[in-house]
């Protein structure tokens, strides 16, 4: 099995030699070590971790919380807060950033590998909630569902737009509607057209532009639906 890559952002010489001790005796690959917010984003994007191994108090003027807010804006990748800053202020800070873990020095093996664990648990069942899966040939193609644009039925068949492909699977829309995109982000626009109501760009009295540059026809009776 592939080893998960975990990336240590710590200015302490001994914590991040302990820490990487202890990551590597726990069957994870040590990615980067960096001391500072310029060296971290470097890192990421070099490096493509896992996940992040964040102090909060870094050197420069940046810290760990400048970091947190970076990685959520441009990478979205999971990230555990160490810190030996348990003082409400730290923690609210910590908390807008929506960290995997927070995780206080001093800290041991087993704090650390619980920690880990849970966030990379967390971030596969968010996954697994927010993918579909459709038949492609011999396969399951895992689709995020914000990348789904909207399904066309004709007759027994649904063809379903994404981001990237177009799939054609033999099944009516409404078991579509009711196994495969059953999300709340589909809404029936159309006796024919299943949408991601995030991919709507503008809209007419009869016609719906989606993101992708092109329109849908929007059904008089399902013009609630929009609502």
């Amino acid at each position: 099995m592939k080893r998960k890559k975990i990336l240590i952002v710590e200015d302490q010489l001994i914590i991040t030699m302990d820490l990487e001790y202890m990551l590597e005796e726990l069957g994870y690959e040590v990615c980067g070590i960096c001391t500072s917010y310029e060296d971290a984003v470097s890192a990421i994007k070099a490096s493509h971790p896992d996940l992040v191994l964040i102090d909060i108090i870094l050197s420069g003027q940046k810290t760990g919380i400048d970091l947190a807010h970076e990685i959520n804006q441009t990478y979205r990748v999971p990230f555990i807060f160490l810190t030996s800053h348990a003082d409400r202020s730290t923690i609210e800070a910590a908390k807008s950033t929506k960290p995997a873990g927070y995780i206080v020095k001093p800290f041991n093996r087993n704090d650390v590998y619980a920690s880990i664990e849970i966030a990379f648990n967390h971030v596969e069942t968010q996954e697994e909630s927010q993918s579909i899966f459709l038949p492609d040939g011999k396969h399951k193609t895992k689709i995020a569902v914000d990348d789904m644009i909207y399904a066309h039925a004709e007759g027994n068949y649904t063809t379903f737009i994404t981001t990237s492909k177009k799939i054609v699977l033999r099944k009516c829309l409404k078991e579509v509607s009711e196994t495969i995109l059953n999300n709340k982000k589909f809404i029936r626009i159309h006796k024919s057209y299943l949408i991601n109501k995030d991919a709507i760009r503008a809209r007419s009295a009869s016609n719906i532009l989606l993101n992708n540059g092109e329109n849908v026809p929007l059904g008089r009776a399902y013009v609630g639906s929009l609502c």
